[in-house]
């Protein structure tokens, strides 16, 4: 059974790993992350894929945290980003550590 702490470390990993990668990519790209094209279509480059998948979590904050100050996002917008960032953050972080207790035995 996860507890509270558990749960809040869990989050904190969630964010703070994707977003630490995400920092480290654009240093070492020198800021020219790929970018998705406005407008609905199937993404055919892997490399996206394969940062949205290790990234997730930390691009996503990145991008409602850009809107958020640009004005584009409601209150109703802000609180349900909000609540996805930190949802998906905390079962990012989960997976990562329950990975990383498989790996390294106690």
């Amino acid at each position: 059974m996860v507890n509270g702490g558990e749960i809040f470390v869990c989050m904190i990993a969630g964010l703070a790993i994707p977003l630490a990668m995400l920092d480290g990519l654009k240093a070492l790209a020198r800021g020219r992350v790929p970018h998705q094209q406005a407008g609905l279509h199937l993404e055919q480059r892997p490399l996206v894929w394969l940062l949205a998948i290790l990234l997730g979590p930390g691009l996503f904050a990145d991008r409602m945290l850009a809107d958020w100050r640009e004005g584009l996002l409601s209150v109703a917008d802000r609180v349900n980003a909000l609540v996805i960032t930190l949802g998906w953050a905390t079962i990012y972080g989960y997976v990562v550590l329950g990975l990383s207790r498989a790996i390294v035995p106690s």
